[in-house]
């Protein structure tokens, strides 16, 4: 778990600085296995109902990164790569529109 933890936070640091004051009721969660083999999943109200009632939240799956993966540099970049498309789901986009 550790070199995913490290995955993933390289992924967030990776955030841009202007997006990051949006994701401050945003909490990251990594679990070793989704029932569904999903990289990852985001829940919550949006950007824009941000700080109303619970927090977002994002979840990585560690095992789905690690099986679609074969390096640590693979790993860092696929967990990036899920970390961006659940920011977008944060920021409204649909799934046709987000970029990975």
């Amino acid at each position: 778990m550790k070199q995913f933890e490290e995955a993933a936070q390289a992924a967030m640091d990776s955030i841009p600085e202007q997006f990051r004051p949006y994701l401050d009721n945003t909490v990251f969660i990594l679990e070793e296995s989704s029932p569904d083999s999903l990289m990852g999943l985001y829940e919550g109200a949006g950007a824009l109902a941000s700080g109303e009632g619970w927090p977002e939240r994002i979840t990585l799956y560690k095992q789905s990164h690690e099986r679609a993966t074969s390096s640590m540099e693979e790993l860092v970049e696929e967990v990036r790569r899920t970390i961006l498309h659940e920011v977008g789901h944060h920021f409204g986009m649909e799934e046709d529109d987000l970029p990975y």
